[in-house]
């Protein structure tokens, strides 16, 4: 197989969990998910996950340079979080994947999935996306433009209106 690892970048509801379960119990690789992580520590500390910027500083950077360092050493990993494929860079033997799309779809699965209106969904989605874009782009010097250059990435998928089984499948072909 030509890669070790893979990252699964994208905004927020465009399938990235999804993917890396999927991707997961297919390969039975080991996982890091660093929106999961940042969940369960918003929660444990009782900050809303709206508004980034009440994570601190030296929170985002641990779990960034943890990616990276992760994704420097030997073995097999499968990376979901928006940072994972720039902090793959130049690693030859990761797959680094971007998924995106179309904006109300994605406020539809978020209102899905967070139980609210649609209204309410595109508003927590964009505030959270901004924040966080305005958070990386202090700490890692990165514009949102640089963050979602599909150039930067050996795989864009559009999961507007394909299936979650479709993207898995575009993927394992990758992978060959």
């Amino acid at each position: 197989m030509k890669y070790s690892k893979i990252t699964i970048s994208g905004k927020i509801c465009t399938g990235k969990s999804t993917l890396m379960k999927l991707l997961r119990k297919k390969l039975k690789w080991p996982i890091s998910m660093t929106g999961q992580y940042f969940r369960d520590y918003v929660k444990k500390h009782q900050l809303n996950l709206e508004r980034a910027e009440e994570q601190n500083e030296k929170l985002t950077k641990k779990v960034d340079y943890k990616v990276r360092d992760m994704l420097h050493k030997k073995g097999r990993l499968i990376v979901d979080g928006w940072m994972s494929g720039l902090m793959a860079n130049k690693l030859p033997d990761v797959l680094k994947i971007i998924l995106v799309c179309k904006d109300d779809i994605r406020y539809k699965r978020f209102a899905k999935r967070e139980k609210i209106s649609f209204p309410e969904a595109k508003i927590k989605v964009e505030e959270r996306q901004n924040s966080w874009f305005d958070k990386i782009k202090k700490i890692h010097k990165i514009s949102k433009l640089t963050l979602n250059n599909e150039k930067k990435y050996n795989l864009v998928i559009d999961t507007s209106y394909i299936t979650p089984q479709a993207v898995f499948k575009k993927v394992l072909n990758a992978l060959k």
